[in-house]
């Protein structure tokens, strides 16, 4: 158990963090998510919005351009969503109209 919390720790430190590179605030980041979670029915479909939101606007230079794709669709798509259920068929139909 020792082992396996030091490979986590190890791995932890190892990654990256945009967030922290980018400066911490991000307006743009900020925008996202006051435009989009305003109208959230659901946890769920508040989680996938604030991901989408993250992904393009913390990691967004990262991104291929079909994934940005991807993540405006979910942005465009989720946001009255009320039920998992809906939320996963619109993330399939995102994914794949943008082949991912």
């Amino acid at each position: 158990m020792l082992k396996f919390a030091y490979l986590l720790v190890s791995i932890t430190l190892a990654t990256p963090l945009p967030a922290l590179a980018l400066g911490g605030d991000n307006p743009d980041y900020d925008q996202c998510i006051l435009r989009s979670l305003g109208n959230s029915q659901s946890n769920f479909a508040a989680h996938v919005i604030s991901n989408s939101c993250e992904a393009l606007y913390k990691n967004g230079a990262l991104l291929l351009p079909r994934e940005r794709s991807y993540h405006v669709c979910v942005l465009q798509n989720v946001q009255t969503v009320r039920g998992a259920f809906a939320v996963q068929e619109i993330l399939r139909a995102c994914r794949r109209q943008n082949q991912m």
